[in-house]
């Protein structure tokens, strides 16, 4: 393998991005949309054979827009509990992956302290009880921090299926579907604007990924996806559409995201059972020129938010 012909962060850096979401659901009888805007400092420490050693940092997470006061009420509930990673000290393999949280300690003292302050408000209040007792499992588990924290929207969106990965290419991959109702193998195909090992002189390239259902959706699948909503749909009627679709702007030399936008959709019924998620993903730095004058590359690669 040629070093140069995959995409790799190369070097320590340090940059801020915001992260923004906007979502719309569908539930049959229930309407909801929201958008998210979070700011994250993202500094990469050091760079070796082994992998990335991060510092990940979030510095603000703020909800923009929503058309339903539940929104409102669970984002305040999901910031509390999530604060406890809003500072991550990690390892990451050069695709992304968490291979190791370096700052287990000081996210389990961060929970301690949650739980010490909810424990005085939450008298009569079932839910978060519960949702004290779930953590609490998870805070005992290493294992469970480092799948939470592999969970991270940002590391998500930053990385996907394109870090040292040989492109263009294609690879099957475990996850669920967008409704996150039921697990399933997914089908990323992933190619870039400018064959790699790329010539000299290109600043920036894109990278282009489409995700499908790796298989055909199974008999018993609307049954296990949609079965909360059996009682207001016939589920035996409908017939389920979904997609994913990535691109990312990418600093080639240093391997530095520059801009990303991810787009997913699930249609089981296009007016009354549905969600649609976008992230979109930007530097503070800004983009380098796509691609500077290289003999035979005349057509310059542009960003698309689809």
């Amino acid at each position: 393998m040629i070093k140069d012909a995959r995409i790799l962060i190369r070097a320590p850096f340090n940059e801020q991005y915001t992260l923004t979401i906007q979502s719309e659901l569908s539930g049959v009888d229930v309407f909801v949309t929201s958008t998210v805007q979070l700011r994250y400092d993202f500094q990469v420490l050091r760079v070796d054979d082994e992998g990335l050693q991060v510092r990940l940092v979030q510095l603000d997470n703020i909800l923009l827009e929503a058309n339903n006061p539940m929104v409102r009420e669970v984002a305040q509930v999901s910031q509390v509990f999530g604060r406890m990673y809003n500072e991550l000290h990690i390892l990451l393999d050069h695709s992304g992956k968490v291979i190791r949280v370096l700052n287990y300690e000081f996210i389990l003292s961060k929970w301690k302290q949650t739980k010490a302050e909810m424990d005085r408000h939450i008298a009569g209040n079932e839910d978060l009880q519960n949702a004290i007792i779930l953590n609490d499992s998870i805070f005992k588990d290493p294992e469970k921090i480092k799948l939470a924290v592999s969970a991270n929207e940002f590391l998500a969106i930053y990385f996907g299926q394109v870090y040292n990965k040989d492109l263009p290419g294609a690879e099957t991959i475990k996850g669920t579907n967008i409704f996150n109702t039921v697990s399933m193998d997914w089908r990323m195909t992933t190619g870039s604007s400018v064959p790699l090992p790329a010539p000299p002189g290109v600043g920036s390239l894109t990278v282009s990924t489409v995700g499908a259902p790796a298989y055909a959706l199974h008999s018993g699948f609307n049954n296990t996806a949609y079965g909360q909503f059996s009682n207001k749909i016939e589920l035996k009627d409908l017939q389920p559409k979904m997609s994913q679709q990535e691109t990312r702007i990418i600093a080639y030399a240093s391997g530095k995201l520059q801009e990303a936008a991810v787009n997913k959709v699930e249609i089981a019924d296009e007016k009354l059972l549905y969600t649609k998620l976008t992230y979109t993903l930007k530097s503070d730095g800004g983009i380098v020129p796509v691609a500077d004058e290289v003999p035979g590359n005349e057509k310059e690669s542009k960003f698309s938010f689809f």
